[in-house]
């Protein structure tokens, strides 16, 4: 992780934009991406005390697509997380970070609405999705909160040496959930799940910081799978 970008999407509280502000200087933020919010910036200044200078020179994009333009890891979060559902499948923070650590580049922390957190479109543009384990009873963070703690991690692991292991290269990773796409909408009937099989490839791929000839393996072999079948038309994914 060279720099580490945090991007609120939609955030409708001042006083939670205002921490979050103070967080950023806390944790040694880079980059400052807000999504279509729905608070008074000028409203939060008050609460950001000395890191009032983050707000008024964050960069306010129209949709989360443009706040991950030139990426190489995003990191959602959500605190619905399932097993049977690949979507919200998450990493734990600590995890979450390993794989920002060893990934060069800018990685982007995405923080979503207080009200209903990231929709699944959002956390379908993420490469990974963490999720903060919390009393089942009320699993619920507050953003702020929630936030420090995703920062806390990523603190840790920014600046660390990341060449004693290999993350995936974002452009293979990108290549290998599009050939697994090709070949799952040819060959899967169902239509979510060959995007669950896409995303399930896209993760994995994602996760693997220890070998990159495995990834490179595998982008071979679903290759010319798909140059077999006639289906072979793909580019990588830009966004990751």
């Amino acid at each position: 992780m060279d720099k580490l970008r945090v991007v609120l999407v939609g955030v409708e509280g001042a006083i939670n934009l205002g921490m979050i502000a103070r967080l950023l200087d806390n944790f040694d933020v880079d980059e400052f991406y807000i999504v279509e919010p729905k608070v008074d910036i000028g409203e939060a200044l008050q609460y950001a005390a000395k890191s009032a200078k983050r707000l008024k020179e964050a960069i306010i994009v129209g949709s989360l697509r443009e706040a991950l333009e030139g990426i190489s890891l995003s990191i959602c979060t959500s605190a619905i997380a399932s097993v049977e559902d690949i979507l919200r499948s998450p990493v734990d923070p600590t995890e979450a970070a390993e794989i920002a650590r060893v990934t060069s580049g800018t990685i982007a922390l995405v923080m979503g609405r207080e009200s209903v957190g990231l929709t699944r479109s959002e956390i379908k543009q993420c490469t990974l999705l963490a999720t903060i384990k919390a009393n089942p009873e009320y699993p619920i963070l507050n953003l702020a909160n929630a936030t420090a703690i995703m920062l806390y991690e990523l603190f840790k692991v920014k600046g660390k040496p990341h060449y004693d292991r290999l993350p995936g290269d974002p452009r293979i990773i990108g290549l290998i959930e599009e050939y697994a796409r090709a070949l799952s909408y040819t060959l899967v009937a169902d239509k979510r799940r060959a995007e669950d099989i896409a995303l399930s490839f896209r993760r994995i791929a994602a996760k693997n910081i220890t070998d990159r000839l495995e990834l490179e393996n595998i982008l071979l072999l679903l290759s010319k799978a798909c140059r077999r079948i006639g289906e072979c038309r793909v580019e990588a994914t830009t966004n990751m």
